[in-house]
């Protein structure tokens, strides 16, 4: 599975160097291209005759996209990361472009799988994070204003926009059962894995395969206190300030005053009061 605009075409020349690897090797593979749309209705079919594997070649966006549909399945999915961040690949450890051929093919044909965690985020699909708050407001600003394919200068000016414009939520937060925000500023992340865009990692204890969800608040008093919390996620230290609230659970509910932008995975799902999160264990097979 590739997506053609991925990297700017290059996830198209690696997917056909990938393909002519396992060719190499005796392997029937099938090569198919992302679509737009539901991606049940255009891979489910594909699926049918339940292939050993499925390598995704793109960003993170493609990988949620395949990984949905796969996603209950014992089918293993691989990652060849060519997107911005490629935070599954690193998430899994095969974000590796000197040897990636070699890396896929071997993991296919003779790599052990594992089972991890995924969620639901008011009932769609979610592997990584997410989150309301200045990150989601950036994302949605792309979203709004971007072209086929992106890059990390593609982020310069949506950050700008939201600097000078973005307002910080009001938020409450329930995790299983019991409320741990009530009320307050700030900016909150639920995350499934440890992975962050630019390496700030909010979440950075997280575990793809506790069977439980991360959530992060960070309070904030404006615009310019973001500039203190992204200096200390830098350094590794902000989960040991004292006004940082993290909890794990498995069902978490972020409820905002006013509606807000939400970003799940890095992809922009529009403006929302509430979002409910849910871990689901042991929901899809990944190939290390």
């Amino acid at each position: 599975m590739y997506n053609p605009v991925s990297g700017r075409g290059n996830a198209c020349s690696m997917a056909y160097a990938i393909a002519e690897q396992f060719v190499k090797t005796t392997c029937d593979v099938e090569m198919i291209a992302t679509q737009l749309g539901d991606p049940r209705k255009w891979l489910k079919p594909k699926l049918r005759c339940t292939p050993d594997a499925v390598i995704v070649v793109g960003g993170d966006g493609t990988l949620r996209q395949v990984a949905s549909v796969l996603v209950g399945t014992t089918i293993p999915i691989y990652h060849a990361g060519s997107g911005t961040e490629n935070l599954f690949a690193k998430s899994m450890d095969t974000n590796n472009p000197e040897n990636i051929l070699e890396s896929v093919v071997e993991s296919a044909i003779h790599g052990a799988s594992i089972e991890i965690d995924t969620a639901t985020a008011n009932g769609e699909f979610m592997l990584l994070m997410a989150s309301v708050g200045f990150d989601a407001a950036i994302v949605t600003d792309l979203a709004n204003n971007r072209g086929n394919s992106i890059t990390h200068f593609s982020y310069i000016m949506p950050c700008l926009r939201q600097l000078l414009k973005w307002g910080p939520p009001e938020v409450s937060i329930v995790v299983d059962g019991k409320k741990c925000v009530s009320n307050k500023i700030g900016w909150a992340v639920v995350a499934n894995s440890k992975q962050y865009a630019r390496g700030l990692n909010p979440a950075r204890d997280a575990n793809i395969s506790d069977g439980k969800l991360d959530v992060v608040f960070l309070p904030l008093k404006g615009r310019l206190s973001l500039l203190k919390w992204i200096r200390l996620m830098l350094r590794g230290t902000h989960l040991h300030h004292p006004d940082v609230v993290y909890a794990t659970g498995c069902e978490i509910e972020v409820r905002t005053t006013d509606a807000a932008p939400w970003q799940v995975d890095g992809d922009s799902i529009g403006d929302a009061i509430e979002m409910k999160l849910a871990c689901v264990p042991n929901s899809l097979y990944v190939l290390q």
